[in-house]
């Protein structure tokens, strides 16, 4: 039985890809739980979070019936309990449960790698890597407008481009070309105007012998930057595409 909880792009809960529905309450409280796994969770605090609109006692009521559902739709997925009560009665998640979260996939997987040394990105870090920018299907909770939410989307997204920035490099350095350009546009998908990807990418189509396919990366950053900020590319860029147009080493 593959039990999955998946919070990037469309959320969802399946058992061997079948979906079980979740109410977006439900649901909204178990992604975080999960997205704030490393830390206790005092009712008063997920009150503040979920219910602040109600009085005390209806607030305490509706955080008690929550977690009544919540543990109880997800004993009957699978009947064991991922969502466990510390003794002062704080709502946690069982991460040794046999679910996969993708978020906490992510997380593990790119942290790993970036606190790899530099030129050691191999083996199962390089694998799990691999696996975990897999698992980054799209934003957080995509469509959700919680204040956590947003908070908690740019972060992943960062650390999405820091992990595909770590692969990119790794790729540059043991000459592979074609996967470093893949990982070096999977990471502007995800913040186009970020200017030293934009010049690795280029270096990158340089380097691979692709000089007309370089100059057009930049002047598809040139457009981009004059329409979202107003700017021209950096002189550093720009010193870097002049070389390129006259030929020269970089």
């Amino acid at each position: 039985m593959q039990i999955s909880v998946e919070m990037l792009g469309r959320a969802r809960v399946s058992v061997d890809e079948r979906e079980i529905v979740l109410s977006r309450q439900n649901f909204s409280f178990l992604a975080y739980l999960v997205v704030f796994r490393e830390v206790d969770h005092p009712r008063e605090v997920l009150i503040e979070q979920f219910w602040s609109s109600c009085d005390p006692a209806r607030a305490r009521s509706c955080l008690g019936t929550a977690l009544s559902r919540l543990r109880k739709t997800l004993l009957k997925i699978n009947g064991s309990n991922w969502l466990e009560l510390s003794p002062l009665g704080e709502p946690r998640i069982c991460l040794s449960a046999p679910v996969h979260f993708d978020v906490v996939a992510v997380e593990a997987g790119i942290s790993a790698s970036l606190a790899a040394p530099k030129g050691e990105l191999e083996g199962l870090v390089l694998a799990d890597l691999q696996n975990a920018l897999g698992n980054y299907r799209g934003d957080l909770l995509l469509g959700w407008y919680d204040d956590w939410v947003l908070i908690e989307r740019e972060r992943l997204r960062l650390l999405c481009l820091r992990g595909y920035r770590r692969l990119m490099e790794h790729y540059s350095d043991v000459g592979d070309f074609e996967n470093a350009l893949s990982s070096g546009h999977a990471a502007l998908r995800i913040e186009p105007l970020q200017e030293q990807v934009q010049q690795k990418v280029i270096e990158l189509y340089y380097s691979s012998g692709q000089q007309v396919a370089a100059i057009r990366q930049y002047d598809r950053l040139t457009q981009l930057l004059r329409n979202e900020l107003g700017i021209a590319p950096s002189p550093t860029t720009r010193n870097l595409i002049d070389r390129i147009r006259a030929g020269q080493s970089i």
